[in-house]
């Protein structure tokens, strides 16, 4: 079966309630049946219709051959800054019109549980629930809140959820920093979200946090952006520099990033090919972005290219089903 890990979806009754609550600071310019002109917390987006229409989302998966994808929230919708309380509704609201929707194709969709990770108690609650009464697969996180990246010790409670229940974590980078500098070009969304993926990824392997959660399965987006790449010079830093705050580390970079999993929309199949050798290949799941206009327009050809027929089976056909048992 060939799995879609990362693809966006948002309800129409979850769209309805966060277009209504100026907390989340949404404003609808256009709503055509086929297409949303948004603008949320100040910055413009265009959805079209596959993102709230399944039959678009299964027409897709038709086209393109794919048995599968699972489901999670679109980025722009996420707002770590919104107050406990609320967050917490949203997030049930959303998991809840998700479960609805998945229901109508449970063989062609599962979800990721979105999480509300400013309350970290009420999000491992809400990851427990989700699991154990919707099945889904696991729990879909942004890369920081507030500017506090995933290895600050206040998220336990989740990574404590997630390996109780033994399902992975979808990391999704979330609220760039830097953003402010990057407004023209779009390059908040071609390289913002890169280079914050990278942060987090950096913070997590040079905290000594994969050696506190060694069970831990973290799957990353973007086959996570520049992480690998910076591997070596990661590692030299360690090596030359005798002021370094490295000495908790137990082992090279490379196994730290090892033991990470990561999705292949990378759009280049150079960088698919290196990620494939730096990591194990067991450790790439196909992922698409879709239905975003930067997307891996056709992700089963795209890892085709990228990798020879063995490898590539594995991350089609056998890779995800490991993951999630």
């Amino acid at each position: 079966m060939i799995t879609d890990i990362h693809c966006h979806f948002v309800p129409q009754s979850f769209f309805r309630f966060v277009e209504k609550d100026s907390a989340f600071a949404v404003k609808v310019s256009r709503d055509d049946g086929q297409a949303w002109d948004l603008n949320i917390r100040g910055i413009p987006f265009a959805l079209n219709s596959t993102f709230y229409d399944i039959k678009k989302q299964i027409e897709r998966l038709d086209t393109l051959g794919i048995d599968r994808t699972i489901l999670s929230l679109a980025t722009p919708f996420i707002d770590y800054a919104l107050d406990s309380k609320l967050a917490v509704k949203a997030a049930q609201l959303y998991n809840d019109a998700l479960a609805e929707t998945i229901a109508l194709a449970p063989d062609r969709f599962g979800g990721w549980t979105f999480l509300p990770i400013q309350d970290p108690a009420a999000a491992a609650d809400e990851l427990r629930r989700c699991v154990r009464e919707h099945g889904f697969i696991g729990g879909h996180v942004g890369s920081n809140v507030k500017g506090t990246h995933l290895y600050d010790p206040q998220f336990e409670p989740i990574y404590k959820a997630a390996v109780e229940l033994d399902v992975p974590l979808l990391v999704h980078p979330a609220d760039p920093a830097g953003k402010e500098r990057m407004q023209e070009f779009e390059l908040t969304v071609v390289a913002g979200y890169l280079f914050e993926n990278t942060l987090n990824i950096l913070k997590i392997v040079c905290s000594g946090f994969l050696d506190r959660w060694p069970t831990l399965k973290l799957v990353f987006a973007h086959t996570g952006a520049f992480g690998l790449v910076l591997r070596a010079r990661m590692q030299c830093e360690i090596d030359t520099n005798p002021h370094h705050p490295y000495g908790h580390l137990k082992r090279p970079i490379g196994d730290y990033l090892r033991q990470l999993y990561y999705d292949t929309a990378c759009f280049e199949p150079e960088i698919l090919r290196y990620a494939a050798g730096v990591v194990p290949v067991e450790h790439l799941l196909m992922g698409s972005d879709s239905p975003f206009p930067l997307v891996v327009p056709n992700p089963i050809t795209f890892i085709h290219s990228a990798l020879d027929a063995h490898d590539a089976e594995l991350v089609l056909h056998k890779n995800f089903g490991r993951l999630v048992g």
